[in-house]
């Protein structure tokens, strides 16, 4: 278990349509941690700016404002410093990044906020998919959650396929689509969509793909812009919608009789990963999860506990353990670190079929853990503890030596300038 009394900052929000549920997650968790140590929150803000401040743990702060103007609360405004991974902010709560420079003591120096971890509670776009991975990857500070090549992987359905093929595991067949080529075909028109789509390709099974159809935007979670289509109607509007939310979209068909399943995997590169037990989430209306089925189905925004789960799924066991070894083998595939949520589909006939990955899963799928003894403080713990480790192992790995290659190109010598 790692040290009692960490300072662990808790990233949240966002720019990214998932924004609302990442607040969500991130408020489970600073509420978790405080248990055992102390939680900062860091609130991203949908215009890109970075919030702290103890006013940022109620959930009422966040229900002032918000929509796609970029409302942001009335908290402390701090920036991240990539060289060693502080929160810098101004002492009274003057802002760094508005406060104007007028000269040596015009500014208050910055009171920097010193952290120990960071536990990554972002969905969706520029949160899930690698972007502030990369920025903890930067300032060399121990983070909770996938790697850069991990998030950025699994949050791109068309690679996601990609590696589940390289790897042998099972997933339905697809067509990745791009907007420019929605837009217009080869003579600068639009045909019927779904001969649009039967021109461009026979699916990765060899057979042409046909109706019930889904759509997906490429790069989202949380099922926002996913569309079942029944017609070619339905399929032009699942495309235009899908369009606005991203510039690559999949397509793929139904499973056909099926159910959803899903397991959480915890662990880190290099370590066998342990799966949890096996849920089926229950839709409103018989067919795959929506976002009101995620997080509204009881009328108001509540994270994932809104939705309706059968713990453990009720399917026999030796299926139940075949979906624990796909969710062992995807992990580790993708190289994941902290706990990931896969998504089965499993049709009528038993057949298992990878969906998708889910590297920052909404609650960080606490409820998928406490059934098999693990209560939500643990598993904090026990992610922070994968952390701490697997940045230590980082630090093994040289990535900066000298060399003689400037003074070789200041004495005239040929060296390797040219690559």
């Amino acid at each position: 278990m790692p040290p009692r009394d960490l300072r662990v900052g808790v990233a949240f929000g966002g720019r990214s349509v998932e924004h609302d549920v990442s607040i969500i997650t991130g408020l489970q968790a600073v509420a978790v941690l405080e248990e055992r140590h102390a939680a900062v929150p860091i609130y991203i803000a949908r215009s890109g700016r970075w919030y702290t401040g103890e006013a940022l743990k109620d959930l009422a702060i966040y229900q002032q404002g918000g929509g796609e103007g970029g409302w942001d609360p009335d908290s402390e405004e701090v920036s991240f410093d990539l060289h060693n991974g502080r929160l810098l902010r101004a002492t009274e709560g003057t802002s760094l990044l508005r406060t104007p420079w007028r000269g040596t003591g015009a500014r208050r120096a910055p009171e920097p906020v010193q952290l120990d971890a960071v536990v990554l509670a972002t969905h969706g776009t520029q949160g899930e998919d690698g972007c502030l991975q990369g920025a903890l990857e930067l300032a060399q500070l121990p983070y909770v959650g996938p790697s850069v090549g991990a998030a950025a992987a699994a949050m791109d359905k068309v690679l996601t396929k990609a590696v589940l093929a390289q790897a042998g595991l099972p997933a339905l067949p697809h067509l990745a689509l791009r907007r420019e080529q929605w837009q217009l075909d080869d003579r600068g028109c639009r045909s019927a969509p779904i001969d649009w789509i039967a021109d461009r390709s026979s699916g990765s099974a060899g057979r042409p793909l046909a109706y019930p159809l889904y759509v997906k935007p490429a790069s989202l979670g949380s099922s926002v812009g996913v569309s079942r289509c029944e017609s070619d109607t339905e399929l032009a509007d699942a495309l235009e919608l899908a369009f606005e939310l991203d510039r690559v979209c999949l397509v793929e068909p139904a499973a056909q009789g099926g159910i959803e399943v899903n397991c959480a995997v915890i662990g880190r590169p290099g370590e066998r990963p342990r799966a949890s037990v096996c849920e089926q989430p229950l839709t409103s209306a018989g067919s795959t999860l929506s976002f009101e089925d995620k997080y509204m189905s009881s009328g108001k925004a509540e994270g994932s506990k809104a939705v309706q789960r059968l713990i453990p799924a009720p399917i026999s066991q030796p299926l139940a353990e075949r979906v624990r070894e796909l969710a062992c083998a995807a992990f580790t595939a993708f190289g994941c670190a902290g706990v990931t949520r896969v998504d089965f589909l499993i049709d009528e006939q038993e057949q298992v079929w990878i969906n998708e990955l889910n590297t920052i899963p909404g609650s960080f799928s606490f409820y998928l853990w406490e059934p098999a003894g693990l209560p939500f403080v643990d598993l904090m713990d026990a992610l922070l503890d994968l952390a701490l480790a697997d940045h230590a192992e980082k630090q093994r790995t040289t990535t900066v030596f000298d060399t003689n290659l400037l003074a070789l190109r200041a004495a005239g010598g040929k060296g390797a300038g040219g690559k």
